[in-house]
């Protein structure tokens, strides 16, 4: 199981924030899922599905979190535009932030075998 959550840690924890963006928008208000809500779902399952499918790469490892940290400055942008913050609408928006930070904190591993775990520091110059 650790294998699986190495290679696929940050789609599983965008995925993870998607749900609970789901369960918010059942859960908040009067129990009805109403358009601005059904944005909210969009776009968070849009930054899931970003994450799994966008790959790493060598040079730019943070591809994975620059694709949920974009979509979670969308979301957020998208809750202030369409009818503005209520006191309700803060928990969403701290969904949306916690999605890019679980992201960022998640591991993954391409199918091109880059790594999002930091690179191992190159060996030091032989002193002389």
């Amino acid at each position: 199981m650790e294998a699986f959550f190495d290679k696929y840690g940050k789609a599983l924890a965008a995925t993870a924030f998607a749900a609970l963006t789901a369960l918010y928008a059942k859960s908040s208000g009067d129990g009805v899922v109403d358009p601005d809500e059904w944005v909210a779902i969009a776009i968070a399952t849009a930054s899931a599905v970003g994450v799994y499918v966008v790959p790493l790469a060598p040079r730019y490892r943070w591809t994975k979190t620059a694709v949920a940290s974009l979509l979670a400055g969308l979301q957020v942008l998208a809750t202030v535009i369409l009818g503005g913050v209520h006191a309700n609408e803060w928990l969403l928006i701290v969904i949306a932030i916690g999605q890019a930070l679980g992201v960022a904190a998640a591991p993954a591993t391409s199918d091109n075998g880059v790594t999002s775990r930091a690179r191992p520091a190159p060996p030091a110059a032989p002193a002389g």
